[in-house]
């Protein structure tokens, strides 16, 4: 990831020019492998568009840009490093990290948008929901505490066809839940576009700080704080808010959750016999 920082800050960008800036600090490795013409047709934007931003971002010129995002990006051990610098090889100093990860997710909560995505997941005929990578952990999470609920939840698949088998079973009165940390990928951004045509509602969980003027926008966007760019990104606070999310749709259901509960705790008494040790 490169450092938003980079680029001239102050200025007015257009959202071609946005879709420019959040590719490179997203890839900034397939960034610097890439021509003018190869970044333009990527994003659908023309040459002389790439061109401008190059300069409107502060640079002589493209090829200054590329050495420029050559100097600054970060890989996955470069972030760990400066982590480690920082003093999060100090477990005291790492969790008063995630402590001010928090605060910082409190601070850019969206209220509005949160009870949005709790009457949305209470009211869901059922709720698809998909992680990628390290979302994939806070994906699974959200599974299980919302389907002892009792509520109909599915984990859709990573990609490929099987993604597409999983989300072809979407309709009206569906929630469907993404993760786009530091990026939306490309399977989520199927899933919002195809969320918006079948009428589903669709929630995206992000990290983003600079926002895309190109892809399809979620209905519910839910923010949450993990780090700043040269530093690692814990999914802490990520766990937090969907634990918040959980415990919120949880009273919205009011009886029927803990019906639901209460349910889940005769059976496992009834069965316990047969449950492993």
């Amino acid at each position: 990831m490169t450092d938003p920082s980079l680029f001239a800050s102050g200025v007015s960008y257009t959202p071609a020019e946005e879709l420019i800036m959040n590719h490179i600090i997203e890839s900034p490795q397939e960034f610097l492998l890439q021509s003018i013409q190869e970044v333009a047709r990527g994003l659908g934007v023309s040459d002389a568009t790439v061109s401008r931003f190059a300069r409107h971002a502060g640079f002589a010129d493209f090829k200054a840009l590329k050495a420029a995002v050559a100097a600054r990006s970060l890989g996955p051990a470069d972030k760990m490093s400066a982590s480690i610098d920082g003093g999060a090889g100090d477990v005291r100093a790492f969790l008063r990290q995630q402590r001010e990860n928090l605060d910082r997710t409190l601070e850019g909560l969206d209220v509005d948008a949160f009870e949005a995505a709790v009457v949305a997941l209470a009211n869901a005929r059922c709720v698809l929901i998909h992680g990628k990578g390290a979302a994939a952990c806070v994906a699974e999470l959200l599974r299980f505490r919302l389907r002892r609920y009792g509520l109909a939840v599915e984990l859709l698949p990573a990609g490929g066809s099987e993604l597409m088998e999983g989300l072809a079973h979407a309709r009206e009165g569906d929630v469907l839940v993404a993760f786009g940390f530091q990026r939306v990928p490309a399977e989520d951004q199927a899933l919002l576009d195809f969320g918006a045509k079948a009428g589903c509602t669709t929630l995206l969980f992000t990290d983003r700080i600079v926002r895309s003027g190109g892809g399809p926008a979620p209905d519910i966007e839910l923010y949450t704080y993990r780090g700043e760019p040269r530093a690692y990104h814990s999914m802490a606070s990520a766990v937090a808010l969907v634990d918040a999310l959980v415990v919120a749709v949880g009273a919205r259901l009011d009886g029927g959750a803990l019906d639901a509960l209460e349910q889940l705790k005769d059976l496992k008494r009834a069965y316990a016999h047969l449950l492993p040790r």
